[in-house]
């Protein structure tokens, strides 16, 4: 008996903590399982959203392209009109490239052949001016020129803080422009398409670059002398230019709160110029961009293409029987980064020229 009841005392004491320990168990499994189901039940959810929203866009689609097919019926005289005139537009275009590349085909051969007299700018043979620099940059420039104009140099000197100096220069030889870098001790030489398309020893420079000046909005608004020669000036805005002769002897530039003036302080004309004032500095690497580097190359086969529509034919013939889900996986293939309006746009454009071909 005492056996039993010592029997009954301990099933009474492990038999609620077996029950509590049996029920926590089952709530991690169905609180496990519960979750898993839900994000399944989720994902399933998204997956039939997005399949009702490419339907609900390939629906629109379709609709959108029938309210074309009936608005395009309207439009078919107009729109002959537009396409007639851009076929001319391809063949002006076809011709214009030809003309070209006979034009670049000579180009080099036209260049050196050009005479240095025909670079000629101004009415003395040579000069220097030199400049004081003043306000957002100080320092000095001096600019050679010679052979007319044939020959220009400008050299820029700049005072920076904690005494440094930087150094700038800019030639023009004919038609070829050299810049020099001298942190690099490097130069570029490159050609300058419209300086040689200027070239003209019939040209008056000086009225050429006024009619520019004119063109970009200056104007004169008097008459000044610097160093002793006689000044047009001519205003544009908060700029200022002192002109003799085609050359600037002063000018105010402003830009934002930075004002910088540049005045010349001497003036000398047919005078000797140093040749090496037009030479790179010994030992520094040179670069040089040519005049065939300068033009855009246009092939015979460039000018073909544009000739055939083969291309857009085969093209026109897959947008009539592909739908706008395929269209818009070929195109996020070729890139992914289209927006949707334009992969939208461009279907239904195009699904109206394939069926205008039948039309005609």
């Amino acid at each position: 008996m005492k056996n039993l009841v010592l029997f009954l005392m301990i099933l009474g004491l492990t038999a609620p903590t077996v029950g509590y320990s049996q029920f926590g168990i089952q709530s991690k499994i169905r609180s496990k399982y519960e979750k898993k189901y839900k994000e399944m039940g989720k994902k399933k959810a998204e997956e039939q959203a997005d399949k009702g929203l490419d339907k609900a866009e390939e629906k629109g689609i379709e609709e959108a392209d029938k309210g074309l097919n009936k608005a395009t019926d309207a439009a078919d005289p107009a729109l002959d009109k537009a396409e007639e005139a851009q076929e001319k537009g391809e063949d002006y275009a076809i011709s214009g490239l030809q003309k070209y590349q006979d034009w670049a085909a000579g180009y080099e051969e036209g260049v050196a052949s050009k005479d240095p007299a025909d670079y000629k700018k101004y009415p003395f043979e040579s000069g220097i001016v030199k400049y004081k620099l003043e306000g957002s940059e100080e320092g000095e420039k001096i600019v050679y020129m010679d052979m007319g104009g044939y020959k220009i140099a400008e050299y820029k000197t700049i005072k920076k803080k904690r005494k440094k100096v930087e150094k700038e220069t800019v030639m023009l030889i004919g038609a070829d422009m050299i810049t020099i870098d001298y942190d690099n001790k490097s130069a570029v030489k490159m050609h300058n398409p419209m300086a040689y398309l200027l070239a003209d020893p019939d040209r008056d420079w000086q009225k050429t670059g006024e009619k520019m000046l004119i063109k970009m909005g200056y104007k004169i608004v008097g008459n000044e002398t610097i160093q002793g020669k006689n000044c047009a000036v001519w205003q544009h805005g908060k700029q200022k230019l002192w002109l003799w002769k085609g050359i600037t002897l002063k000018s105010v530039e402003k830009v934002g709160g930075k004002k910088t003036i540049e005045t010349a302080v001497d003036v000398k004309t047919n005078v000797e110029i140093p040749a090496s004032a037009f030479e790179v500095p010994e030992g520094y690497e040179l670069e040089v961009v040519g005049a065939s580097d300068m033009l855009p190359q246009v092939t015979d086969e460039d000018i073909q293409n544009l000739k055939e529509d083969e291309d857009m034919d085969d093209l026109l013939d897959q947008i009539e029987t592909m739908s706008f889900s395929e269209y818009k996986a070929l195109v996020l293939e070729e890139d992914p980064d289209t927006p949707e309006d334009e992969i939208q746009q461009s279907y239904l454009y195009l699904r109206q020229k394939a069926r205008r071909r039948h039309n005609k």
